[in-house]
């Protein structure tokens, strides 16, 4: 029994590529993962490769952005904080103002130090992002090129 493949002229125009989380991705058969992205195990033709990244730019992977904001809002989520600056606040209008001082600077402090803490270890993380690489195939070549990083 003799098995064709289809040839380049009456091979059937795939259908547009669909997103596909990584994982999905993982939870489908091969076939099907290769189907959802208008590829096959051949992979894609050097015409095929330059339509893609002119409609959807080149594959990076997006890395953590450290955000001051986001930083300082989970470190004002504290229940604890809340009390404490609650207790300053009450401290101070009964007439204990040195007590309500004193909490407030420890507040201040916490809320300081955690802040540039969890800030930094972000930064760092986003610093430490992994290199990628990845072997393209295309009929005329075959390349092992860089991903972008963004």
């Amino acid at each position: 029994m003799q098995t064709r493949g289809p040839t380049t002229a009456s091979r059937p125009a795939p259908a547009p590529a669909q997103f596909l989380g990584a994982v999905e991705a993982a939870s489908l058969e091969q076939d099907h993962v290769l189907a959802r992205l208008a590829s096959s195990r051949r992979g894609l033709t050097d015409a095929e490769a330059t339509q893609r990244l002119a409609a959807t730019g080149p594959n990076a992977v997006r890395s953590h952005r450290a955000r001051r904001l986001v930083v300082l809002g989970r470190q004002l989520r504290s229940p604890l904080l809340l009390l404490l600056a609650f207790t300053a606040v009450a401290s101070y209008f009964v007439g204990e103002r040195s007590d309500a001082l004193i909490i407030g600077v420890n507040l201040a402090a916490s809320v300081g130090l955690g802040f540039v803490n969890e800030y930094r270890a972000a930064k760092d993380q986003r610093n430490k992002s992994p290199s990628a690489d990845c072997r393209s195939a295309r009929p005329s070549r075959s390349l092992w090129p860089k991903a972008g990083i963004s």
